[in-house]
């Protein structure tokens, strides 16, 4: 029987998920793809370029001010290389699995406990999901009205639809918190490795716990800065396609756009293939199909995966380098 190692297999998919965001606009029209790209001003590509830099400096301050909220001061410049990392690990993981434990590593190995390592990372996920969940339903609502005017005879009960879904999924994940967080506790209760480490465990969760009521209590500035930078983070990243398909001629509204790739792309990650490769792209394509012809969706696709995935990857192997140099000084040092 032939075993495969667990790197190698990482890293064939991480190969497989990033090809097929590559090749997925090609299948739209190659030739088409080409033309298009040698008709945009390089201005778009240093626009785009600025957006993906500009995104990861939000989100580097955002995890600076819960890091310096909970004792640990690092130097910003630390904070930006483990995001943009930790970018790069999200991007080429299934489920962007490994960027958890990457963040997560980078923080002990800069001075972080394992338990503020971990109220980081979830209080990152935790703003990022509170971004979406207020983000997508207010995007849907205020784009109803010009899309209606873009396309008349649009569907809009799917739309409303689509907003009833998430209320009612919220709400029934909101009712059902404290019975998963009692099914949980009870199965800890009942797996012989966490009982022999009872104590620990329990002392890793008071510290969590005290963390997190660090977070919660802090000065109303540093949340409002920290929900101004979440905003900043992702609406950057989002409307990178609103302004690439502005830029070839097609003005749907901006609202409309980022919800469909907060859906679309949540969904694509569903599927375990790194950065919803393939997926993402036709999912996209499918869904802008009655405004967007395939020929000028397939150079916008081309486009948004240079600011979401193709700048994203070259920041994160800059940062991986800047770690190892820092690391090999530190090494060489007497």
């Amino acid at each position: 029987m032939i075993r495969i190692p667990l790197r190698h297999t990482a890293t064939t998919l991480a190969l497989l998920g990033v090809a097929l965001a590559i090749a997925a606009p090609f299948l739209l029209g190659t030739h088409d793809v080409l033309t298009g790209l040698r008709s945009v001003a390089w201005q778009v590509f240093a626009v785009l370029a600025a957006s993906a830099i500009l995104s990861a400096a939000a989100k580097a301050g955002k995890l600076q001010l819960m890091q310096s909220a909970l004792g640990l001061h690092l130097h910003y410049m630390r904070t930006l290389t483990i995001t943009v990392v930790t970018d790069f690990a999200f991007l080429v993981s299934p489920l962007g699995a490994a960027g958890y434990g990457v963040n997560m590593g980078l923080l002990q190995r800069s001075g972080a406990s394992w338990a503020l390592a971990t109220t980081v990372v979830g209080a990152d996920q935790a703003l990022d999901l509170t971004f979406f969940a207020v983000a997508v339903p207010i995007s849907l609502l205020f784009a109803l009205g010009p899309l209606n005017a873009l396309t008349p005879g649009f569907p809009l009960h799917a739309i409303a639809g689509t907003l009833t879904g998430i209320a009612i999924a919220a709400g029934v994940l909101w009712l059902c918190r404290r019975p998963a967080a009692a099914a949980l506790a009870a199965a800890t209760r009942r797996i012989v490795w966490l009982k022999a480490r009872r104590a620990r465990w329990n002392r890793f969760r008071q510290s969590v716990r005290q963390q997190w009521a660090v977070l919660l209590t802090a000065p109303r500035w540093r949340l409002a800065a920290l929900l101004l930078l979440t905003m900043m983070q992702w609406l950057l990243r989002y409307s990178a396609l609103w302004f690439i398909l502005r830029e070839l001629g097609y003005r749907l509204p901006l609202g409309f756009v980022l919800a469909v790739q907060a859906v679309v792309l949540h969904a694509a990650l569903w599927t375990g293939v790194p950065a919803g490769g393939g997926g993402g792209d036709l999912g996209l394509a499918a869904v802008l199909a009655p405004w967007v012809p395939g020929t000028s969706m397939a150079t916008a696709l081309v486009l948004w995966r240079f600011a979401t995935l193709y700048c994203p990857l070259l920041l994160g192997a800059g940062g991986f380098i800047v770690l190892a140099w820092h690391r090999r000084t530190v090494a060489s040092m007497p």
